[in-house]
């Protein structure tokens, strides 16, 4: 119950890798103690999980891409009705109905690059950052359309999620970045001074980031090794 508690959606494997008995797991179901989410899954009984995160607890080397990406960074309000989910383009489709799964299929560095680690309510998954998940749209315009991925690259660089330099790696990756130009320069030529802003924001939260896991690094203080709190 510990180990559920803290993966929040727990699999045979990981139990399996605990050298941990499935009658355990099959006794807490009984109990009440925990409900079965899907096929192999299961989660305690007070938690409910979104279906992003259930599918990718589901799909071990899964991506989640392009709308659910976009839902992840919160670059999009409602969860989407499909989870998009990248695979490799040789790995055997995952067949189920229960969360219903877009899945597309990335090769190379088009799939391997770009991924990050996100919580969604606990759950830690797999999820390409901003500036890939960008690059993505633009590359499946013809499915989900200009506007959507027009769309997510003004938010993405006027709010500061990601850099010029960060989108134009991953369009050159994704093969788009003759699609993504003009889009870029309109930008630039219109919000300028905006865009001027949110990178200076974006570095200043990167060098923050960076000076606190410097001082996790560091460890304490010396002579802070055996302070109590009062």
């Amino acid at each position: 119950m510990t180990l559920a508690e803290e993966m929040g959606l727990l699999r045979w494997r990981d139990l399996e890798a605990r050298g941990m008995p499935r009658s355990e797991l099959q006794l807490r179901v009984r109990m009440g103690s925990l409900t079965k989410v899907a096929r192999g899954l299961w989660r305690p009984y007070r938690f409910e999980f979104p279906a992003a995160a259930v599918a990718a607890r589901r799909v071990p080397r899964g991506v989640l891409c392009l709308k659910t990406a976009l839902w992840v960074h919160g670059l999009s309000r409602e969860e989407p009705d499909k989870v998009w989910m990248a695979i490799d383009e040789k790995a055997r489709k995952p067949r189920w109905e229960e969360p219903p799964l877009q899945v597309v299929r990335f090769s190379g560095l088009a799939l391997s690059e770009g991924i990050e680690y996100r919580s969604i309510h606990g759950v830690q998954v797999p999820v390409y950052s901003v500036a890939k998940t960008v690059a993505d749209l633009f590359k499946y315009r013809g499915k989900l359309g200009y506007p959507i991925a027009v769309r997510a690259l003004g938010d993405a660089l006027l709010t500061g999620r990601c850099s010029q330099e960060e989108l134009l790696r991953f369009a050159g990756i994704c093969r788009v970045g003759t699609s993504m130009a003009p889009y870029l320069e309109v930008i630039r030529a219109r919000r300028g001074p905006d865009l001027a802003r949110a990178e200076q924001a974006r570095v200043a939260r990167e060098a923050e980031r960076e000076s606190s896991r410097a001082a996790l690094r560091a460890g304490p203080l010396p002579g802070t090794e055996d302070m109590e709190l009062e």
